[in-house]
């Protein structure tokens, strides 16, 4: 009986090596770490076109609306075409949405999406292309049904 158990063992442990290297694999197909890996800041950065210089704090208890933001919601953005962005160009997003989208405070990003969608003008969806990767999953949500909203406002308008 002991070739059978040396046997299991050794098929054990063959499963065991072969799922870790799967894990292995898996992980490192997943993609770059997540933007608040101080090694990435600056890539983060780079795609919502601004630098770390440029983005102003928010402070924790100012309201995020249009009123109560030194800089406009309009200022500085380019409307986005319906069609395929190439890959070289950078999101467009305004120093204070970028600052709220990288808020700890999950609410905060969720305001600023809402606020984002109620005053940008169509098309101007890249603020809501860059929370698709945040890492919860309502702001997810809540920037996909944005997307789809615009969408739809602007196939209304066309018609």
């Amino acid at each position: 009986m002991r070739p059978a158990h040396s046997c299991r063992c050794l098929s054990v442990l063959h499963l065991a090596w072969l799922l870790g290297a799967m894990f292995l694999v898996g992980l490192s197909s997943c993609g770059p770490a997540s933007p608040s890996d101080p090694a990435n800041v600056e890539s983060h950065a780079a795609m919502t076109g601004l630098s770390l210089s440029e983005q102003a704090p928010v402070s924790g208890s100012a309201p995020t609306t249009q009123g109560a933001s030194p800089m406009s919601l309009a200022s500085g953005l380019t409307p986005a075409d319906h069609g395929e962005a190439s890959p070289e160009e950078p999101l467009v997003v305004p120093a204070w949405m970028a600052t709220a989208l990288k808020s700890p405070d999950v609410y905060v990003r969720l305001h600023s999406l809402d606020q984002w969608a109620q005053h940008a003008p169509a098309g101007s969806v890249d603020p809501l292309l860059l929370a698709m990767e945040d890492e919860d999953e309502r702001v997810q949500a809540r920037a996909l049904a944005l997307i789809e909203q615009d969408w739809a406002r602007a196939h209304a308008e066309e018609k």
